[in-house]
């Protein structure tokens, strides 16, 4: 049985509160997260992105957790220390341009396959799907994403678009995700949410 899989549709703490309270009811006392803010590499967010991990698991009550803040990935080879890996949103492309440069991909997916707990925020929640162009057009040559939710790929900041067309040209099911609401998956099927006006769009 892999881990479960969080995917958030994007928003501030306040916005995605129930989900992150689903992440951290997994999380045993004393645990460890890996937070990797590659995604806000060329963004003014980065030079804040520390503090706001510090203070998100201060507001859910988690004095317990420590967190590794993690931009470049190339140390990575092994996440088995960590009690979750929890990949923010940002730029889908330089978070998987990171991830091809160090294979971390494959880590994050062995990492996955062996019950690790993997949090994706917005940009985050859509590399961790099948493909990774599900919102805009991408300069990236491979547009697949980690794969770690089965036949689903990621659609975030969700407004009532029709992405039947999307579905059908990929042969991929797709997530909608408005801002605020995420789902649960593991082994390739949506066990929870948090939020209940998100939308899939089948094949």
């Amino acid at each position: 049985m892999t881990g479960k899989i969080f995917l958030s549709g994007g928003g501030d703490e306040n916005a995605t509160k129930m989900l992150d309270e689903m992440f951290f009811a997994e999380l045993p006392q004393n645990s460890s997260i890996l937070y990797v803010a590659t995604g806000f590499r060329d963004n003014e967010k980065i030079s804040s992105a520390s503090e706001w991990m510090r203070d998100m698991i201060a507001m859910h009550g988690r004095t317990d957790i420590q967190y590794l803040f993690a931009d470049s990935l190339a140390p990575f080879k092994h996440l088995g220390e960590y009690s979750a890996v929890y990949i923010g949103g940002g730029d889908t492309e330089v978070i998987m341009d990171e991830f091809d440069r160090t294979g971390f991909e494959f880590v994050l997916q062995d990492y996955s396959n062996h019950g690790g707990v993997v949090y994706g925020g917005g940009g985050g929640a859509i590399a961790l799907g099948k493909f990774i162009n599900t919102g805009r057009d991408i300069h990236r040559h491979y547009k697949t994403g980690v794969g770690l939710i089965g036949r689903y790929s990621v659609y975030t900041d969700y407004r009532d678009e029709n992405k039947d067309g999307w579905a059908t040209s990929h042969d991929s099911f797709l997530i909608c995700l408005p801002s605020g609401v995420g789902v649960v998956v593991q082994d390739g099927k949506i066990i929870r949410h948090a939020g209940s006006n998100y939308k899939i769009f089948e094949l």
